[in-house]
């Protein structure tokens, strides 16, 4: 027998882990793009905070809700969380792309 609500408690979790990780690529690949034009770097840097911020406020949703939905037996939220983490990999992309073409 499993506990029904620790089902979205992990999957809020990985949410939020996979927030961090993208979040620590995109300003790994920021900085090394800011060796080489710092004003594209800080652009990268702040659209990755960004996107970051909106995985995280997202997850918060998504967890309210899909704890709501779990313990009344209705469909899960909707798929703006993974859309807004794969808003942060293109980030991620393009400032290695950039990298790549600046160097």
């Amino acid at each position: 027998m499993s506990d029904g609500g620790a089902q979205p408690e992990r999957t809020g979790l990985a949410w939020q882990r996979t927030a961090l990780s993208g979040l620590a690529c995109s300003l790994v690949v920021a900085k090394l793009v800011a060796g080489r034009s710092p004003v594209l770097g800080v652009v990268l840097s702040a659209l990755a905070l960004l996107t970051t911020a909106a995985v995280f406020a997202l997850g918060r949703r998504r967890y309210r809700r899909g704890s709501a939905a779990w313990s009344e037996d209705r469909p899960l939220p909707d798929g703006r969380l993974p859309l807004a983490a794969v808003g942060l990999i293109v980030v991620t992309a393009l400032g290695a792309g950039c990298y790549t073409v600046i160097s």
